[in-house]
């Protein structure tokens, strides 16, 4: 096996796993992007991808051809090596120790162990100004999560390097590091702080209680409150699939404006959903097309396993 690109074409559809020598990969696959470390495992003579909530095992054909496990011999799933290193851009929630120096920001991703210059431009001040209000000295670094996008860009010397673009920050956590963002959460693992619906940002003073969502996937079930009412449902999934139930039951209070809007936009969102993911302390929920539709932050973790 040659570390490098690997893709298989399906119609209009490329799938990309990308290999570095370090153990660390990319992987983009239905819609889906992934990043972290993988390892070869002898005894089956494959590479295994750490996708955190699960894996993934892919047969060693030969140098330049890999097979995912589950294609059971299937040849029209090999993914082949491309004559050129060019690794695909990811678009997902990542973690990691950010740090500013220089007017510049690099972060070591808590995935992948790499280290990435930090693009300015999206949601960067915002990123900035919390490592500056949170750091605890000059230069120091800072556990932090967001939405970002990896991808190679110029830089002002030297040649094109991957780099972070912080489209969305999400939480920066002061005497946290990797080992909290290398430890992959469950859906069951925190209560989750609610903190954008669609594209509206969620105020945690704005009802009686801070808004939230918790899971209890071996009761398939939800409870969820903008900070008015609580909404309970049914809840399935498998893997990173995730779909609630209707219809959803309430309580009945009286609800002032904003929250009466945002219970109903909670709702007509939760029926959106058909996928989920978490990176560090942030989850995700997403629609078919994979779009984000809200986003949490886990608040309170009663355990660690």
């Amino acid at each position: 096996m040659t570390p490098g690109s690997y893709m298989r074409t399906t119609g209009d559809t490329t799938e990309q796993l990308d290999l570095w020598p370090d153990q660390s990969f990319h992987f983009t696959s239905d819609g889906q992007a992934h990043a972290g470390r993988w390892h070869a495992d002898p005894r089956q003579g494959a590479v295994v991808l750490d996708l955190g909530t699960s894996s993934l095992a892919f047969d060693v054909r030969n140098a330049q051809r890999l097979r995912p496990v589950a294609a059971q011999g299937d040849a029209s799933q090999d993914f082949e090596l491309s004559d050129s290193f060019s690794p695909a851009a990811l678009n997902l929630p990542i973690s990691g120790m950010l740090t500013y120096f220089a007017d510049a920001a690099t972060i070591v991703h808590c995935a992948t162990g790499k280290l990435y210059p930090v693009a300015q431009d999206e949601d960067y001040l915002t990123l900035e100004r919390a490592y500056l209000a949170d750091r605890a000295g000059p230069a120091e670094p800072l556990f932090v999560t967001m939405d970002a996008v990896i991808e190679m860009r110029a830089q002002m010397e030297g040649p094109e390097r991957l780099t972070v673009v912080p489209m969305a920050f999400t939480g920066a956590f002061p005497g946290e590091d990797c080992r909290l963002g290398n430890r992959s959460l469950d859906l069951q693992d925190a209560v989750w702080r609610m903190t954008a619906l669609g594209d509206t940002e969620l105020d945690p003073s704005i009802g009686s209680r801070e808004p939230f969502m918790s899971f209890s996937p071996s009761e398939d079930m939800f409870l969820a409150s903008v900070g008015c009412n609580t909404i309970r449902g049914g809840m399935s999934g498998s893997g990173s699939d995730l779909s609630f139930a209707q219809p959803m039951s309430s309580t009945m209070m009286a609800c002032p404006d904003p929250l009466a809007a945002l219970e109903a936009q909670l709702g007509d969102i939760l029926s959106s959903v058909a996928r989920y993911e978490i990176g560090g302390r942030t989850l995700r929920l997403m629609d078919a097309e994979g779009d984000r539709v809200a986003r949490f932050r886990a608040a309170y973790l009663p355990f660690f396993r």
